[in-house]
């Protein structure tokens, strides 16, 4: 009886995944000189488990490039060979062509045949002794016979969405194309327009998919970027139509798209699902790891490793624990790149058998409905307690300490739930030691990463948004920000830069700096730079205002545009995202220091810590983290200006005005700010002065989507249920500030004109 194998395919997926990441995790922070044999095992038991696992599915593009890796990772393993900065830009380029094999068997374009034999050739020559430029032929070919040619031409048909405000955006758009230019010979078939934003081309290339989607990745969101692959030179196999002789072949799977295997062994034989046979003689020690765990999983726990003789009858001591690693270890002897995780212990690898025995994998979906639950059992508990606010206390006692324990109950329980979606910063650090690594050599620079914070939480969903922005900013401190070496020496400075990561808790945010030791921001530059583009500027404007000009689209200071950055559109993407999830960005630089851009987040976008306003007999919910205070003005604070409309001075400054009531044409709102109350917020280029009828109270609500339920409305972020069971709108307050400083202009500051 045949059996299904695609209902363990997304388990495989996940588990391949992780693997993945374990390794160029330990890959990045090994130590050539002195490498450390735990990593090593832990790098081969890594790569092992995907042989096996694909092997299992019949995947077997991905085990044919994992056999050619373990050989190799095998040999250092047992001090055969000595590791080299070379083998190490080997195993990361196989990575990242399992990753590709891996997002193909999900659905996506197929891997880049010419990567895989390239890759497959450097490992096999680095197995040998040989040095990556001597001939080593791939799997697929005789070793008499060269390995293909590096560049194969592909054609791709790409749909890419833009968002909207870019798709309108000419400029914008033919940056895009201008960048696509550099990679790919491009037909476009539809240029993105406001109706349709999608922008619709034939790419002819010999790049990788990744190399083209990241010429996208600030445009539009990775997972809508699209290519259709429309024909390339693909090499033909036998041996892919093998899938091992237990399953047949998985849908997806390139069928003779690998080389083919090196000739089976007798360890191969039982693929590690049968135990030796009685009496039979023992594998040889440069043959177990083929027999060791070839199915799905891990060696448990205190089973022998892949390639490690068996346990003997000793006592169950722990081995002492290696010397704690100093920070700023070298990941390569290519003196191009450092990686420097501090405080990291020997104590802080937690072994994946033991993970997973404390922990479950539970879907997203099923987190995100217990969520919603606990938020709807806030809002049923809060209604509860405004029904019984007219109860005697002492003749509903018993009632009212019971709604009070369900108070402090439900509050414990929502402060659990939502821990379930909170994720460590590492999520997202992890990812930047190889992108520093890789542009730092493609540079010609040498460059030392940090990161402290690592174990701060943040929210799921804003972890996955957070990425994009932050490796903008790390690659802009790449390019622009740290300097060659030479110039450095010339300055005074070491070889080598600094790029620093950090992540912090403040009250209810949390903050994300990042911070490197290059030339800083030159103001005369960026001043010239908006005079060309016809921006007010002028010689007296303070350092915040010059550094903010930067996040003007299309703005860009580059001399010349390279594939890293130049093009002047990332900074004002990443300022738009970011303020997207309720958050703000804030530049400080010294020129000839370096540049330090600090990002201010809400730690989850499920719940809101907020102050409820009264204005004109509706009921709004302002974000507590942007209030700074709160005051009833007296009449000769309120001022009018010329073209500015009314200003209110509150201890020295003078802050527009924003009028809530009039934002949201709400007749029966106060129109005298002092007979009212003004919150002092924080907007994006400093502060203003909102002005509302009344307030109601302090609350922490759980925000419900508007635009899911009903539509979009310009100002509200969001909608929560009150304890009256009322819906109360929550506002953005970026936008609530733009809508009214256009209204207060309008109405005021024209009269002011014509007196």
């Amino acid at each position: 009886m045949a059996i299904d194998m695609s209902q363990f395919y997304q388990v495989f997926f996940e588990e391949a995944k992780e693997h993945l990441d374990t390794m160029e995790n330990l890959l990045l922070a090994l130590d050539v000189e002195a490498p450390s044999l735990d990593d090593l095992n832990a790098i081969f038991r890594a790569a092992h488990s995907i042989k096996g696992g694909s092997g299992t599915f019949g995947f077997t593009d991905m085990t044919e490039v994992t056999h050619v890796l373990e050989t190799l990772l095998d040999r250092l393993r047992k001090g055969e060979l000595a590791p080299t900065g070379e083998m190490i830009d080997a195993f990361l380029a196989a990575g990242d062509v399992l990753r590709a094999q891996l997002e193909h068997h999900q659905g996506g374009p197929e891997a880049d045949p010419a990567a895989v034999a390239e890759v497959c050739g450097r490992l096999q020559a680095l197995a040998g002794g040989e040095a990556s430029g001597e001939a080593g032929a791939s799997p697929a070919q005789p070793a008499a016979e060269p390995a293909p040619a590096a560049h194969v031409t592909h054609q791709y048909r790409l749909e890419c969405p833009l968002a909207p405000d870019l798709a309108g955006n000419a400029q914008a758009i033919d940056n895009l194309i201008a960048g696509l230019e550099e990679l790919a010979a491009v037909q476009v078939e539809h240029r993105p327009t406001s109706a349709d934003p999608r922008l619709v081309a034939q790419l002819t290339t010999d790049k990788a998919p990744d190399a083209l989607r990241e010429a996208l990745d600030f445009y539009a969101s990775t997972d809508d970027i699209v290519l259709h692959p429309i024909s390339a030179a693909v090499p033909t196999a036998e041996a892919a139509d093998e899938s091992f002789g237990f399953f047949d072949e998985a849908p997806g799977s390139p069928a003779a798209a690998m080389p083919a295997a090196p000739p089976t062994t007798e360890a191969d034989a039982g693929f590690g699902f049968f135990a030796e046979a009685p009496g039979a003689p023992p594998a040889s020690p440069a043959t177990r790891h083929e027999e060791e765990g070839f199915g799905l999983f891990l060696d448990a726990p205190g089973a022998p490793g892949a390639g490690s003789p068996p346990p003997r009858p000793e006592p169950a001591t722990p081995p002492a624990a290696p010397p704690t690693p100093p920070m700023g270890r070298r990941v390569s002897d290519n003196p191009t790149v450092e990686v420097a995780k501090t405080g990291r212990r020997e104590a802080d690898k937690v072994s994946t058998a033991s993970s997973a025995e404390s922990s479950i994998r539970v879907s997203v979906e099923k987190v995100d409905h217990l969520i919603n639950l606990v938020g709807e059992l806030v809002i049923t508990q809060a209604m509860l307690a405004q029904s019984t606010q007219h109860l005697d206390p002492v003749e509903a006692e018993r009632i009212l300490a019971g709604i009070d324990l369900l108070a402090r109950n439900t509050r414990d329980l929502q402060e659990s739930v939502m821990s379930i979606r909170m994720l460590p910063m590492s999520m997202v650090f992890s990812r930047f030691p190889r992108v520093v690594r890789d542009l730092a050599g493609k540079l010609g620079k040498q460059v030392e990463l940090k990161t402290f914070g690592e174990n701060t939480e943040l929210d799921k969903g804003l972890i996955e948004k957070i990425a994009d922005p932050l490796t903008h900013l790390v690659r802009n401190s790449l390019d622009h920000g740290i300097e060659t070496p030479e110039k450095r020496i010339a300055a005074g400075k070491p070889a080598k830069g600094t790029i620093t990561l950090k992540a912090s808790h403040q009250g209810g945010n949390i903050l994300i700096e990042v911070l490197d030791d290059g030339a800083g921001l030159n103001r005369e530059r960026i001043l010239n730079k908006a005079r060309e583009r016809g921006l007010a500027v002028h010689d007296a404007m303070p350092d915040q205002e010059v550094w903010q000009l930067i996040f003007a689209p299309g703005f860009s200071t580059a001399e010349q545009v390279t594939d890293v950055s130049g093009r002047g559109v990332g900074m004002d993407v990443v300022k738009r995202n970011i303020e997207g999830m309720g958050g703000k960005v804030e530049l400080h630089s010294a020129e000839g220091f370096g540049t330090r851009t600090v990002i201010s987040l809400p730690l989850t976008l499920a719940i809101l810590d907020g102050m409820s306003v009264g204005v004109g007999g509706e009921t709004y919910i302002v974000p507590l983290t942007l209030v700074v205070e709160s005051l009833q003005p007296a009449v000769e604070d309120i001022k009018t200006i010329a073209g500015e409309g009314r200003v209110v001075h509150i201890r020295g400054e003078y802050l527009p005005l924003i009028p809530l009531g009039a934002v949201f044409n709400l007749d029966t709102a106060l129109d005298d700010p002092t007979r009212g109350i003004v919150m002092v917020v924080e907007v994006e280029n400093g502060k203003a002065a909102l002005f509302v009828d009344e307030l109601l109270g302090q609350h922490q609500v759980v925000i419900k989507s508007l635009e899911t339920n009903y539509r979009k409305v310009p100002g509200i972020s969001g909608a929560t249920i009150m304890g009256d069971g009322r819906v109360a709108l929550i506002l953005d307050i970026a936008a609530v500030a733009r809508l009214g400083l256009q209204i207060n202009r309008r109405k005021y500051g024209q009269s002011q004109l014509a007196a």
